[in-house]
C-alpha cells in the first residue's frame, strides 16, 4: 500500500475509533475543504453502525451486563476496533474476544464471555458460506456444524431468555448448525444420542454395526438417526 493511502486509512481509523477530533483529522490532511460538520456526521454514522451491529448480534449479552457497562463496552470496543468491514455484522466478529479480555477488569459476570461467543456463533452459523448438499449418498454431518464448550448451561439459558439472570453452572458442549430446510440456526446441548449419530456419520458406521457394538436395539439406533436428520444435524440419504 502506498504511504499516502496508508496515512489516510490510519488517520481515519483513529478518528472513527474516537481517538482524534475532526480538527485533528483535517490537520492530518492539508487541503481538505469539506465542512467539519459534514465530516463529523460521517464519523457518527460509522460509529452508529458499530453500535447497531453489536446490539443486534449480542442482545442477551447486552441484557446480562446492564446499560452502564454495555455502554462502556461499546465505547471501548469502537475505539480499539473501529468498523472496517463492508458487511456490517462482521463488525462484531472480534467482540467476544474483546469481552473475554476485559471481563475481569470490568467486573462482568463470569458467564458473559462464553455467552458473547455463543451469540456470535449463532449468527456466524446462520451466515455460513458452507454449502449444504441437497442429496447425499451416506450419512453426513451438516457442514455448518459448530461446536462450543463452556462451563455453563448456555443452551437452556438462551432458550429461556429473560426467565433467569444467569445460566446454571455445568460443563456443556453446545452444537450449533443451520437447518438445511428452514435456513435458521438450531442449537442444542450435546447428548449421548447426538454424539453417537455424529460418530456414525464421521466414521461411516451402519446402524447394524452400532447396535452390535453398543447392545442398543437397532430400531432405537435408527430412530436416533432419523431424529437427528429431521433436526438437520446430519444429512441422510
Amino acid at each position: 500500500m502506498k504511504p499516502g493511502l496508508r496515512h489516510f486509512f490510519d488517520s481515519m481509523a483513529d478518528y472513527l475509533g474516537g481517538g482524534s477530533s475532526v480538527e485533528q483529522l483535517r490537520a492530518a490532511h492539508p487541503g481538505w475543504d469539506a465542512a467539519p460538520s459534514r465530516v463529523a456526521i460521517y464519523g457518527r454514522f460509522v460509529r452508529g453502525h458499530v453500535r447497531g451491529a453489536l446490539e443486534k448480534l449480542f442482545p442477551i449479552t447486552q441484557e446480562s451486563v446492564g446499560p452502564e457497562r454495555w455502554e462502556q463496552l461499546v465505547e471501548t470496543y469502537t475505539a480499539t476496533r473501529p468498523g472496517r468491514h463492508y458487511e456490517m455484522n462482521r463488525m462484531g466478529e472480534a467482540f467476544p474476544a474483546f469481552v473475554a479480555d476485559v471481563a475481569q477488569a470490568r467486573g462482568l459476570p463470569e458467564f458473559v464471555p462464553a455467552l458473547a461467543r455463543f451469540e456470535w456463533a449463532d449468527w456466524a452459523v446462520y451466515a455460513s458460506e458452507e454449502q449444504v448438499p441437497e442429496r447425499v449418498e451416506r450419512l453426513t454431518v451438516n457442514p455448518t456444524l459448530t461446536v462450543l464448550q463452556h462451563p455453563f448451561q448456555l443452551c437452556a439459558f438462551v432458550r429461556q431468555r429473560g426467565r433467569a439472570s444467569a445460566p446454571a453452572a455445568g460443563d456443556e458442549m453446545a452444537l450449533l448448525w443451520r437447518h438445511p430446510r428452514e435456513l435458521n440456526t438450531w442449537f442444542a446441548a450435546a447428548q449421548e444420542r447426538t454424539l453417537l449419530v455424529l460418530k456414525m456419520a464421521v466414521e461411516g458406521l451402519s446402524t447394524q454395526a452400532v447396535a452390535a457394538a453398543t447392545g442398543v436395539a437397532e430400531i432405537e439406533v435408527r430412530k436416533a438417526v432419523e431424529a437427528c436428520a429431521r433436526e438437520g444435524l446430519v444429512l441422510a440419504p
